[in-house]
Formats: structure tokens, sequence, C-alpha cells
């Protein structure tokens, strides 16, 4: 698959769609997502995308696209130096996405189990707002790790896992997640894990799992401050 087309199926999952080569529109509303002013994109191969909200003034996209020719990612002062002026308050985030090897469709653990979201340990661990499908390991007869789709449509879905304090550095985060990428490959899509640049720990689990980095997204979004 050409990589861009990764990104507008997470775009897709977070409700957004590209439309007029580089524009973004709120195709749906999507729980605690919001319509970013603007989104940068550096692909692995080291090319750089920008795509800017439809709604924005015309002159105010014509000057962002003029700057955003001269930044060197992640590097973007001189578009947030430009934004106060405009009188645009902005929040920063910086993403890392990855997309799971093929092999995981292979992956057996036996102490992994695929439980509902309303069963009551899920619920107690606070899984249940989630997809159907919740991947855990038990410990104690309580969840001591869980994966499961904080987002998922017909083509892909994006991962969230968490693990309880108390059995961190077992290995349980890997079988959560591999076990959730398998169900998500079988079932013909496309599995992404996410994480913000500054997240050591993710950072971490993602080069354990063996993930594959396929793009780093900047978003710049209006303040709500």
């Amino acid at each position: 698959m050409v990589v861009v087309n990764y990104l507008h199926m997470q775009l897709r999952l977070e409700g957004k769609s590209v439309s007029g080569g580089d524009f973004l529109r709120q195709a749906e509303v999507v729980p605690d997502e919001d319509m970013p002013l603007m989104i940068l994109v550096q692909f692995t191969d080291k090319q750089v995308v920008a795509y800017y909200d439809e709604a924005m003034a015309p002159e105010l996209h014509t000057t962002l696209e003029k700057r955003f020719a001269n930044i060197r990612f992640p590097s973007i002062d001189t578009l947030l130096d430009f934004l106060p002026s405009q009188n645009t308050s902005y929040e920063v985030g910086h993403y890392k996405t990855y997309l799971f090897p093929a092999h995981l469709a292979d992956f057996v653990n036996r102490d992994v189990f695929c439980l509902s979201k309303q069963e009551p340990f899920v619920q107690a661990f606070g899984f249940s707002d989630f997809a159907e499908n919740v991947y855990v390991v038990e410990q104690n007869g309580r969840i001591a790790s869980a994966c499961v789709s904080v987002r998922e449509n017909e083509q892909c879905g994006e991962a969230w896992v968490y693990t309880d304090p108390h059995y961190r550095n077992h290995g349980f985060a890997q079988h959560v997640v591999k076990a959730w990428a398998q169900s998500m490959i079988n079932a013909g899509k496309v599995p992404f894990y996410s994480h913000k640049i500054e997240n050591i720990v993710s950072t971490n689990l993602a080069n354990r799992l063996g993930l594959q980095p396929v793009f780093e997204e900047i978003s710049i979004s209006y303040s709500n401050v």
C-alpha cells in the first residue's frame, strides 16, 4: 500500500478526510477528536506533507503554506511564531505511528483471553468505553494488562494498551498487543500503534514488538484556553 494511504486511513479513524489536495474536512464527529488548525507529517522516506483546516481563512492558508515550505521537520518555530500575530491560541502534539508485521497473524499465547467490554473485570479495569473485544492477561483473579481498539472501523483500528503498575516489566503488554493485532490482521484490517513522541514507555514497547515506523505527525490545534 502507498504509505500516504495509511495516513488517510488513520485520519478517517479520527473522523477526518482529505479534500482539495491539502485540506482537512470533518467527515464525522468522533469523541475527543477536534479539527486541528493544521498537521505536518513526515514519512519514513523523509517526505513531509501538510494539511490544513478547510475552514481557515484563505489568506491564513496561503501564509502557512509559504512558511511550511521553509521548515525542517520537526522544527516548526517559524509557524508557531507567526500564529500569535493572528490572535490564534494553539496547542502542539507530536505523535509517531507504526505498523505491525504480518507474521503476527500466527501469534499464539494461551495466557491471553478475549473478553467483552461488558465483563465486570473489564469495566473495573476502565476499558468499557472502547471497542467490544478486549484482550487481557489475568493475574491473581484480576486483569494485569489489556489492549483494545481505541478507535476501529471496517478498514483499520488503533491500539490502546494499559498495564496495572503492580504487573509491569513482565512482558504482559507485549502479549496483549500482539493478540489484539492478530485479531485485526485476521479480520483483514490494518492495526495501528501510535503514541506521543515523548512517551518513552510506549516507544520502548514498540521497539520490543518490532513494529515498523510509518510516519510522525505534528498536530497544531486550536487551544481551548
